[in-house]
């Protein structure tokens, strides 16, 4: 049986929790997910929103917050139905789809980027890689 969540591996690693969204916040997540990760899987789109979750955990701030503070840009006012329940998956029941702290991600399809190389790599889903913060900083 897969551990419901890092806490009960006996990791030092924080247990997901559940952040309650307003609506407005919620709308905000969904358009943000959906304008990064609008034609990736819907595992793409848990770990973008999983992102936002993990910055506002971090740092303590509201996901509108977060997304210019971290610059995440994309943006579609349309967000599918995966795309609102994989908010509702990360935001509302805890779910998580790594147990490492990811914050950061980028498509290499669409850019290249230096910066999030320098952090520690942790995993890849479609078109994205994603990082957690290099533990040096």
């Amino acid at each position: 049986e897969e551990p419901e969540n890092a806490a009960e591996t006996g990791d030092p690693e924080p247990e997901w929790t559940s952040i309650k969204l307003s609506p407005e916040e919620r709308e905000i997540v969904e358009c943000v997910v959906m304008g990064e990760a609008g034609g990736e899987s819907y595992t793409g789109k848990m770990l973008v929103a999983q992102c936002i979750k993990n910055a506002c955990e971090k740092d303590d701030l509201k996901p509108s917050e977060v997304i210019v503070k971290y610059k995440y840009s994309g943006w579609n006012d349309d967000p599918t139905e995966e795309a609102k329940e994989a908010v509702k998956a990360i935001f509302d029941n805890g779910e998580a789809v790594t147990d490492e702290e990811i914050l950061y991600f980028y498509s290499p399809e669409h850019c290249s980027s230096e910066w999030h190389e320098t952090q520690r790599y942790v995993l890849t889903e479609g078109g994205h890689r994603f990082f957690a913060e290099n533990s040096g900083e």
